[in-house]
């Protein structure tokens, strides 16, 4: 078995731990026993988690928290809205929990997000502790304090930064992901390969068919390289308002992609569809030659499944693209690349040039 790995994760008015390995879900006891957290513990698990985990859940919550409720979440993105959250916030008042409590989020992304987001707001703050279940969840989602739901068709409209006192990446959920999940987060995973360093892109790369058969070692490398990664730019920039954007590689398509296929596309794959378009975009705009566009498309090919745009509708990503959380003065702004872990931000595209991408994308895509 390997060994559990630490990260400290450090920022400016606070500092919290990200637990790394097999069964570090064991380590709930001794973090909250440890940093005095509150034992008013209301725990959100993703409805998959539940079917193969329970047990093990179960015998993790033994006999140290005072008072426990557990609420089922439905799986899907469809889950990241106000009807969802306000279920949530009824259950918390209908079993009294008041600001001495502890939200503990067991599930994915979508998990992550919501649960974070009801933290945040329920009596101006409470608790949170991620256990991330997902690959997609381990590498990025759970890290960072990002939360939010989804409003009118747009992904993390309505959101808030705030931090958890706690992750637990227990690399045994992973034994039971599907195939598609898995995909999904190395959507996430090559987004890391391209902005890390050059040796961590080759490994991702090489190793790709272990990754895709969840080699153990290949996935702990991969999660504590990601994490190491995202944690030192967000103790660096903790609001994204400069570094932090980097880790954005790729969304500013992939949200648009998922709204405009009204989100039947998961997180991850969108990712991957994002960052085509974005070296497509890279190209276009002059930062990466054409040998690197080539090379770095045949790389990606090692993804299989990628979802098809077909049915997408150009000018609904566009519309989407206009409302893009990084915009500013109205103009649509790209994260884009000039070489492995060479990173542009802030770059402005014609329109003309956007729908290039998204054609080229396509194209590549349906070949």
């Amino acid at each position: 078995m390997l060994k559990n790995q630490r990260i400290s994760l450090n920022l400016q008015d606070s500092s919290y731990p990200v637990i790394i390995g097999s069964n570090s879900l064991k380590s709930l006891k001794n973090v909250t026993g440890k940093q005095n957290f509150y034992k008013n513990i209301f725990v959100i698990i993703d409805e998959n988690v539940k079917k193969h985990f329970f047990q093990k859940i179960q015998n993790s919550l033994k006999s140290f928290f005072t008072k426990k409720c557990i609420y089922i979440l439905k799986q899907g993105e469809t889950s990241k809205s106000y009807p969802e959250l306000n279920k949530i916030y009824k259950v918390l008042i209908e079993k009294k929990y008041g600001r001495d409590s502890l939200v503990l989020a067991i599930g994915g992304g979508v998990t992550g997000d919501l649960a974070g987001y009801a933290a945040s707001t329920y009596m101006r703050g409470i608790q949170l502790i991620h256990v991330p279940t997902t690959l997609l969840a381990d590498v990025d989602s759970s890290i960072g304090g990002k939360t939010g739901i989804n409003f009118e068709k747009r992904k993390n409209m309505i959101g808030t930064f705030y931090q958890p006192q706690a992750v637990l990446i227990d690399t045994d959920f992973l034994h039971t992901l599907p195939q598609n999940e898995l995909i999904s987060g190395i959507g996430e995973v090559v987004k890391y390969a391209f902005i890390i360093t050059p040796n961590f892109y080759k490994y991702i790369f090489d190793n790709f068919d272990r990754l895709l058969k969840k080699d153990k070692a290949v996935l702990n490398k991969i999660i504590f390289e990601s994490v190491l990664f995202k944690s030192s730019v967000v103790g660096r920039d903790e609001k994204e308002t400069g570094l932090r954007k980097i880790l954005n590689f790729g969304h500013t398509f992939a949200h648009a992609y998922e709204s405009g296929l009204n989100f039947k596309i998961k997180h991850g794959e969108a990712v991957i569809t994002g960052i085509i378009s974005a070296l497509y975009l890279s190209n276009i705009k002059g930062f990466l030659n054409n040998k690197k566009l080539r090379q770095f498309l045949s790389d990606i090919k090692q993804v299989k499944k990628i979802s098809t745009l077909k049915n997408l509708n150009t000018e609904f990503v566009l519309s989407i693209m206009k409302n893009d959380k990084k915009n500013k003065a109205d103009t649509i702004r790209f994260i884009l690349l000039k070489d492995i872990g060479q990173v542009v931000t802030d770059v402005e595209a014609t329109r003309n040039d956007i729908i290039k991408s998204v054609l080229l994308t396509k194209n590549f895509l349906n070949n």
